[in-house]
């Protein structure tokens, strides 16, 4: 029936070559899904860019790719038309049109969202989902899962995007991140300095620390300021004062977040309104 069979791996569809193209067929029948107008591969490059000197592909890195694309992942395979590549997704239907130079790598290890894969299109980044849908455009030089966000990188800046594509918090700052998918703020930074900030990209409080972490659901947040630490909550309220040598989270069994703080060479312990716990 067919030339050739493509290896797969726990997958509905594979490809097959006949009369000289490829094509996805399904596994369970072995219909075809789509026609077979796409590149032969050989050794994974299309014969008209093997052996050519000015081709980048290498092959250690698209034998890689395509199998990956091809087995392990379910739900998109990269092919070749008339020499220039494009995606296709399970149903044979096309994603990204097939323009490119090189293929496009479908990142899923990086992406810890179910359902959806950070797409390499040519050096430049986007998300789509499992369905086919592109979520954000790949125009960025990285894109990372930042706690059901993407944190979106270009030309050395970032921003945030929720996980429908919407930009919540602009391409402008030298690092932003989000710690907790329940409450409205980030970590952003610039110049140096660390502040929080909202989903509408509004400031919560000042770039004015020198460092900013929080605790696991992103409620506090232990600050810097000159050398001193302090606590601030996620609205911006100062919990701490910035005078402490050092400050740590702590919880209880009843996940009560606590402050264990160092101060003047003794240890003591507030709770999370501020209140001293130890006398």
């Amino acid at each position: 029936m067919y030339d050739e069979i493509y290896n797969y791996t726990e997958s509905n569809f594979t490809i097959a070559y006949k009369n000289g193209k490829a094509g996805l067929i399904d596994t369970n029948t072995g219909k075809p899904i789509t026609e077979f107008v796409y590149d032969i591969m050989e050794n994974n490059l299309p014969r008209c860019v093997k052996g050519y000197k000015d081709n980048k592909m290498f092959e250690d890195e698209l034998d890689f790719f395509f199998a990956m694309h091809a087995g392990i992942n379910k739900d998109y395979c990269t092919m070749s038309k008339n020499y220039k590549w494009g995606l296709l997704n399970k149903k044979g239907e096309v994603v990204f049109d097939f323009k490119y130079k090189y293929p496009i790598k479908l990142l899923g290890i990086l992406c810890r969202i179910s359902g959806y894969y950070i797409a390499n299109v040519e050096g430049l980044e986007g998300v789509i989902d499992k369905n086919s849908n592109i979520i954000l455009e790949p125009i960025y030089d990285h894109i990372m899962e930042s706690e059901n966000y993407w944190s979106c990188e270009k030309d050395n800046l970032f921003g945030l995007a929720d996980i429908n594509g919407k930009m919540v918090a602009d391409i402008k700052y030298d690092s932003v991140v989000a710690v907790s998918s329940t409450r409205p703020c980030f970590i952003a930074e610039k110049d140096f300095k660390y502040g929080l900030i909202t989903l509408n990209d509004e400031i919560i409080s000042d770039f004015v620390y020198e460092n900013l972490s929080s605790n696991n659901d992103g409620e506090f947040y232990i600050g810097i300021i000159d050398d001193k630490y302090g606590v601030i909550n996620y609205e911006g309220k100062t919990i701490l004062d910035f005078k402490y040598d050092y400050i740590s989270f702590c919880t209880n069994e009843n996940k009560k977040a606590a402050f264990m703080v160092n101060y003047k060479n003794k240890k003591e312990l507030f709770d999370e309104n501020g209140k001293k716990l130890w006398k």
